[in-house]
């Protein structure tokens, strides 16, 4: 998409490309200016955005993403004062986005990673509590009884159906710290009640 050998309609006799008429001719929907616009900034742009995060492949997607995003918005783009401020913006916003979704992502891992062994400790402990004796098992149905509507549904969207905290949030139309607490609360009235 970005390589073409033929010449641009533009005039590029003067050995230098005027930015504002690629620009022109891309909001036109001109396919070279595209091409041509990327091949003119690729150099300072890179240069710039390599100094927001010292990634060349990261830069270099986030480049791409930031073209392909120009073509397909085309119809759409104003005329810009400055058509390298614009790109710098553009390019900005798109890394710093990235960077968030790819920050979000690795934290949701982690999070999910040590939400999910404390879940698998406290199922654990449950389970373990749950090898229990006739009278015991009585009591713990007795416990389960008492248990308000929403503390039985999030146990048993987390321990049944083995939805994350997360999930469990979403489906119940809750935040999560309400979960949580759902949760706790919930096996903590169980083993009450088991102990006894």
């Amino acid at each position: 998409m970005f390589v073409h050998i033929d010449k641009p309609e533009y005039d590029r006799g003067s050995g230098t490309t005027d930015i504002d008429e690629l620009w022109s001719h891309l909001r036109r929907g001109d396919e070279r200016a595209l091409s041509e616009l990327y091949c003119v900034s690729y150099a300072w742009l890179f240069s710039y955005g390599y100094r927001i995060v010292p990634q060349e492949a990261f830069v270099k997607d986030a480049m791409q993403d930031l073209f392909l995003i120009l073509w397909e918005k085309r119809n759409r783009i104003n005329k810009a004062r400055s058509v390298r401020s614009y790109l710098r913006s553009a390019l900005r916003r798109l890394i710093f986005r990235r960077m968030r979704k790819q920050n979000n992502r690795t934290r949701r891992n982690h999070d999910y990673g040590q939400e999910h062994d404390v879940e698998l400790r406290n199922m654990e402990e449950l389970i373990i509590g749950f090898e229990l004796d006739e009278e015991r098992k009585k009591r713990l149905a007795l416990a389960i009884r008492t248990l308000s509507k929403r503390q039985k549904e999030a146990i048993h969207l987390k321990y049944y159906d083995g939805f994350s905290n997360t999930e469990i949030a979403k489906i119940m139309d809750i935040n999560k710290q309400s979960v949580y607490n759902h949760v706790s609360k919930a096996i903590s009235k169980m083993q009450n009640f088991v102990q006894e």
